[in-house]
Formats: C-alpha cells, structure tokens, sequence
C-alpha cells in the first residue's frame, strides 16, 4: 500500500489532536465570539487549571487575558474581563502578582486615551472598574497589600488624567476580603510555599543581578534551611487563637448580661465564628502534638467553647433557667482566668493609662524620640488591640513611573499635583476636634455604618511653617472591640496644609445602647523641621 494519499485504517477515525498549551486553549474558548455570555463553568474551570498547576501558569494566563481584552471585538474584551475578573477573586496571590506587575498594568490600558473621552466604551468601565476593584480589597486589606504598588499607582494616574472611577458596592467587594479564619499549621505553610513560589518564579522571569540575589534567599527558605515558614506558621496560629478567645469572652459576656439571643446579630456572628472554628482544633492538636503547652491550652479552650455553644443555644430556645447553670470560663490571652471575670470586667479604663487626668489636649513633646518600640507601644495601650498602618510608600519617579497611551509619564515629585485627591472627604457631614496643637491639628467625620461598627474618617492638618514629615497614627480601642486602621493617604505635608493626610478606621463591636461612651487612645509622631514631636491623649467619641 503507498504512503501517500487517503486509506482506511483497521482502528476508528479520530479527529487530530491540537498542539499547544492547554491553558491557552481554554481561555480563548471562554473568550470566542460565539459565546451568548461568560461561560462561568468554563472561566471556574481555568481557575482550578491555575490553581492546580501553578508555576507559570498564572503568568501565562494573564498574558494571553491582556491581549484578548484589546482585542478589536468587543464581546472578546469583555469575555477577557469577565474572566479575569473571576481568576483575581479564585486564584489568590500568583495572579495578584501578575496583575500587579508594570507591563500587565500598562497592557491594560493601552488602548486608553490621553483625555477621557466623552463617554466612555463598555471595555473601558469594565477596565476602570476592575482597577478600582481592585484597589479598594488586595491594595487595602491583602496581607500582600505593600506588593500592589503599582496598581495605586496606576489608579493616581487615571485619575490625574481625568478618567472617573465608579463606586462599588460593598457587596461586591465582599468576595475579596480576607476573612479570620483558623488554619492549621499545615494549611499556613502550604500558603506560603504558593506564595513564596509565585514569587521565585517572578524574580527569575525577571532575571536582573538584584532579583536574583533575593531568588537565592528564597529558595533557602523554601528548601528548609531557615525555618522562616515554621516559625510563622506557628505564629499565626498563636495570633488566630488569640483572636477567638477574645471572641469567646465577647460572646460570655453577651450571654451573661441578656437572657434575649434572638435578635442579636453580633452575638449570632460570634456563635458562628467559634462553631466554624472548631473542627480545626483537633487537626491543629494533631499536628503540634509535641507542644504540650499549646495542646492543653487548646483543650480548655475547647471545652470553653462547647460551653458557650450550649448556652446560647438554650437561650435562643428561651431556656433561661438551664443556661444560667453553665458559667464558661473567660479565656485570656494564652492562659484561663478566673470563671467570673470575663473580658470586659477585666477590660482596662481608658483613662487609667498614667495620663493626667486634667489634661485632655496634650501639648507637643518636642524632641522627644519618634522611634517607638514595641515595649514602649505595650506601655501606652496596655490590654486594648493595637491597631497601626505604614504611610503610603514613596515611589522613585525615574525608576517607577508608569507609562499609558505610549510613554506619559507621571511625576510624583511635582507638588502642585494633587494626586491623593480621592482620600479627602468632599461630603458636607460636619468634623470633630479630636486634638490641636501648635502644629497639627487632628478632625474626624464619625458615621455607623451598621448597629455594631462606626467608621472614623481622620484629617491630620499641618498648622506649622516647616514641612511635616513621617507621621505615624496608633489608635486603641478596648478589647470587646475589632479595629480595622485603613493606611494612611500619605505621610507628609508641606506648610499650612489643610487636610493633608486622612486614614479611616472601622470600628467593631460598639452596640448602639452603650452602657458607656467609646472611648479611644490615639498616639501621634511627626517631625517638625527633623524635629521629633509626640502627642498622645484619649478622646472621647460622641454618641451615634
């Protein structure tokens, strides 16, 4: 028989196998134009694929997404967004790094044009509003949030050109908040390994001398010559605990001053919170067998918990008689306290803190060093959650400028450029003094966003002649309280400024019928011409 032409073989025909990247195949199938709508099932498929492939595969994904986002065709591009949309809320670090990278970022954009146009393509809300998306979760609130400096860049950038940022729901963002969940040692260091992988992958794409220094020390880490990842793993887990126990003695002292558990939401989030919790006790006990001290402390925590589960689930099906039998034991941080101290009987008078009872506006504190350590932070707030945010970070314009629509470059250094614009409130609600001295003056616009947590929007003002420089914000609140301090706008202010730096804080856990006013220790140092300065005092928020 001739090799040439068509013959019938003795097997069945099959249609010939495509070449190439698999990935690749699955994404321009979820981007073709034939599709009606995102094909959701496809676009959660592919996030699996990146999730159980790792390595490059989240490089090459979002290179092959940027280039069918600037795709001719609009239902490509906005396929493209769709499921780019759907790998940044699925596949966690390894994309964030690839979207957060300078080319990706510029890719992105390139179709935009210097001056906005009148009305904006569907292609370029969906743009705008992915970055802005992504500003508001993994720039404010990853853990990696210091990585994601050029997507505020690039956001400052659009915005200094004119382009308008559309509002996002909460509810959207809430898919991309981190959540306090408890994780066994295991699960930690397994994060960390994708994370720190994702990482090396990059330096080594990168291959610059300095990138591949710190490549070096990576794969140290990762190979287990430094117990960097242990030593964190456990730490975290210690942190996590913490955080349960004062849960947990929220929820006795909740369930001891209220026989009525049906409409308290609060109380219904802390119950869940420690349920959910539970079932990794055992595999953390597991997995630290060898530590005694942390196994017996889990163990009492345990039976803690079980008893507070019982009693507010008597309370909820009107059981009073039965639930004021059981009296749970408060749980401190790392040992049991006494059965009939909870937490907020032990909770630390703000005032009591060796500050002058008269003085309720601290003067300055000239040359007084702004170098805190933490012995020193432990003094001031004593027992209450410490809450503090590093400053903006300053980009090198020459090496970190970012380029849109073929080479504009932005100049941070300018300074009649007002490119924190977006942090000032332009609302109408009126300020509160909380603290003005010869040199800084501190306001705040309070609102409750819910019936148990109160946003605090902080101005600081530069009432000096000489530039402000390295301002650093510590606020505490007592411990039946979550505080959540967003970074600060920047860290410096040239003279008489007027709201020139902002941070917001989200407050937690403060009941509308407060027994008592909120009352919070706030710590500020600056520099007043190289000058140390450091004003501390408690203020005393009005009721909401």
């Amino acid at each position: 028989m001739s090799s040439y032409g068509i013959y019938l073989e003795d097997g069945p025909v099959r249609r010939p196998q495509p070449v190439g990247n698999p990935l690749l195949r699955k994404i321009n199938r979820a981007c073709r134009m034939s599709l009606p709508e995102p094909d959701l099932a496809l676009n959660l498929d592919i996030a699996d694929y990146i999730n159980e492939k790792q390595g490059g595969a989240a490089y090459d994904a979002s290179k092959a997404i940027v280039k069918l986002i600037n795709n001719r065709d609009t239902h490509t591009a906005v396929f493209a967004l769709a499921l780019l949309d759907v790998l940044v809320k699925n596949c966690g670090y390894p994309l964030h790094l690839q979207i957060s990278r300078k080319a990706f970022l510029n890719e992105l954009v390139k179709r935009f044009p210097e001056h906005p146009p009148l009305r904006y393509s569907k292609v370029q809300r969906l743009i705008l509003t992915a970055i802005e998306e992504w500003y508001q979760t993994i720039c404010k609130l990853s853990e990696y949030k210091d990585e994601m400096n050029y997507i505020r860049d690039m956001r400052r950038l659009l915005k200094y050109k004119g382009y308008i940022f559309p509002k996002i729901q909460s509810d959207n963002l809430a898919v991309m908040r981190p959540t306090d969940q408890l994780k066994t040692p295991s699960e930690i260091q397994k994060e960390q390994e994708i994370v720190q992988a994702a990482k090396l992958e990059e330096l080594i794409r990168s291959g610059r001398p300095d990138d591949l220094k710190e490549a070096n020390k990576l794969m140290k880490v990762m190979a287990g010559f430094k117990e960097d990842n242990i030593v964190k793993a456990k730490q975290s887990v210690n942190n996590e605990l913490n955080k349960l126990k004062r849960k947990a003695d929220l929820l006795n002292e909740m369930l001891s001053s209220s026989d009525d558990m049906n409409d308290n939401e609060t109380a219904e989030e802390l119950y869940a919170a420690l349920k959910n919790a539970q079932p990794k006790f055992q595999k953390i006990i597991e997995e630290e067998h060898d530590d005694d001290d942390l196994v017996q402390d889990l163990l009492k925590f345990n039976d803690n918990v079980n008893q507070l589960l019982e009693k507010y689930s008597l309370l909820r099906n009107g059981n009073v008689t039965a639930a004021q039998q059981i009296n749970p034991q408060a749980m401190s941080t790392g040992s049991m306290m006494q059965s009939n101290s909870g937490a907020l009987a032990n909770e630390i008078n703000l005032i009591d803190f060796g500050d002058d009872l008269g003085v309720t506006s601290p003067s300055p504190t000239p040359n007084a060093s702004s170098t805190t350590n933490t012995g020193d932070v432990i003094d001031l707030l004593g027992d209450l959650t410490l809450s503090s945010s590093p400053s903006s970070p300053k980009n090198d314009t020459n090496n970190n400028s970012l380029s849109l629509a073929g080479g504009i470059k932005l100049d941070d250094n300018n300074d009649s450029l007002d490119l924190f614009g977006d942090f000032t409130s332009t609302g109408t609600s009126s300020r509160i003094l909380i603290n003005q001295s010869a040199t800084l003056k501190i306001e705040a616009e309070n609102k409750r966003l819910s019936d148990s947590t109160v946003n605090s929007k902080i101005y600081f003002s530069n009432l000096s002649n000489d530039k402000l420089t390295d301002l650093t914000f510590l606020i505490a609140v007592p411990k039946s309280m979550k505080l959540t301090l967003l970074p600060q706008s920047d860290n410096e202010m040239v003279p008489h400024t007027n709201s020139g730096i902002s941070q917001e804080a989200n407050i937690d856990n403060v009941p509308k019928a407060a027994g008592k006013p909120l009352k919070i220790k706030w710590k500020v140092n600056y520099k007043i011409a190289n000058n140390p300065i450091e004003e501390t005092a408690v203020f005393t928020f009005p009721a909401l």
